[in-house]
């Protein structure tokens, strides 16, 4: 390395150690205080926001809608994965369930990552999945964000992500967000799962609670959320998240839920009917079925894609590596937490053995995501054969 190079290095060395553009921290004493519209997932926290008081109550009103029969209580739950434009999979296959009819109206809908951007509109159902179609099927990279490589030595990310920021405004306005409170309101949940980076902890995020609330600023809320689900670290600049201390502004960095976890899903190792104080004949007549819909193939390890000797380019098939193992061990855990509280499981993924349609999941291509589309569709329409076991023992086996 010659003396002008090195000197461009630690100029920018120097040059992005002195920048600090955001806005300032939770004091140290206040870390773990939520902001509003986060849900306080300790299981023996009874504060207006925790686990309990959401998810609880929407159990209870399953109940108490059913007191009069003698029906099973069917309660369903999806989980929508995170995989970037791979999200055309999952909603190719939303589209072909929906249009067979056999899909359930879901009691909970998750979503982390691209299933943060799905979620919403799959929760509502209807005309509001077109609107998720449409996205993963007809838009660009350069709709979705910009290039914006000198913010990378100022503020620490590549891409310009105004665009999506607008689209989400956009999208969740006055009468999406009217018809989320509605459906809270009869006991449903949408939870978003964020990373806030200042703990290393996730966030999980009442949705229907924030769109029924009478704050002005909800609509801000639901859609800095919905981005910040979706903002991978360098890639995409951080969403940073206000929160009230002493009446001052404090604020915390949220970044891509899918650093944390690729798919969640709350209260699965909490015991609801001790919790509820449940009969024995309420408690069985639950029927939980929790389905994992995954924009990504599953616990496949021979994929050959050799990788350029470029910094970027190791760096996305790190993380790329990183994510597909993480997501693996997310499912298998909550696998067998279902499985102890003998709810049934069900999974569906992008098939293995197909060529990668998507090269990279931050890419958006209108031909290649409908090609991904299809494939969803297809298996949504016909019927879906969901994978309901899995074990460790299959973790390095290439199938």
């Amino acid at each position: 390395m010659n003396i002008s190079l090195l000197t461009l290095f630690f100029t920018l060395f120097l040059f992005v150690g002195c920048s600090n553009h955001r806005p300032p921290a939770v004091p140290t004493d206040y870390a773990q205080k939520l902001p509003w519209g986060a849900i306080d997932l300790d299981q023996n926290s009874t504060n207006s926001n925790s686990v309990i008081n959401s998810l609880g109550k929407s159990l209870l009103m399953k109940i108490d809608i059913n007191k009069d029969t003698s029906n099973t209580i069917n309660y369903n739950i999806l989980a929508l994965s995170g995989g970037g434009s791979r999200g055309s999979y999952g909603i190719g296959l939303i589209v072909g369930w929906n249009e067979r009819g056999t899909m359930p109206k879901f009691d909970v809908v998750t979503g982390i990552s691209t299933g943060a951007v799905m979620a919403p509109f799959v929760f509502l159902g209807d005309s509001e999945i077109d609107k998720a179609k449409y996205f993963y099927t007809e838009m660009t990279t350069e709709r979705v964000f910009t290039s914006s490589m000198l913010s990378f030595f100022s503020d620490g990310y590549i891409m310009n992500a105004k665009p999506l920021k607008k689209l989400f405004r956009k999208n969740f306005n006055k009468e999406f967000l009217d018809k989320v409170a509605a459906e809270y309101k009869k006991g449903r949940r949408l939870y978003i799962g964020t990373t806030n980076l200042d703990t290393g902890q996730l966030t999980v995020w009442d949705m229907g609670a924030i769109a029924a609330s009478n704050r002005v600023d909800k609509y801000k809320r639901f859609s800095d959320i919905i981005y910040a689900s979706t903002a991978l670290p360098v890639y995409l600049p951080p969403q940073y998240i206000e929160i009230d201390i002493k009446g001052n502004p404090y604020y915390q960095m949220h970044v891509d839920g899918g650093v944390y976890a690729q798919v969640f899903m709350i209260g699965l190792v909490m015991d609801w009917s001790k919790i509820l104080n449940m009969n024995a004949d309420v408690k069985k007549r639950f029927d939980t079925t929790l389905y994992v819909i995954a924009n990504r193939k599953y616990r496949q390890r021979d994929i050959y894609t050799p990788v350029e000797q470029e910094p970027f380019n190791i760096i996305e098939s790190y993380l790329l590596m990183e994510m597909d193992l993480l997501f693996d061990k997310n499912v298998y855990r909550m696998y067998r937490a279902a499985k102890n509280k003998n709810i049934h499981f069900k999974i569906s993924s992008i098939p293995k053995k197909m060529k990668n349609i998507i090269i990279t999941p931050t890419e958006f291509k209108p031909c290649e995501m409908k090609k991904l589309f299809d494939i969803g569709y297809t298996r949504g329409i016909d019927g879906i054969e969901w994978k309901s076991e899995i074990s460790l023992d299959e973790y390095d086996k290439n199938r």
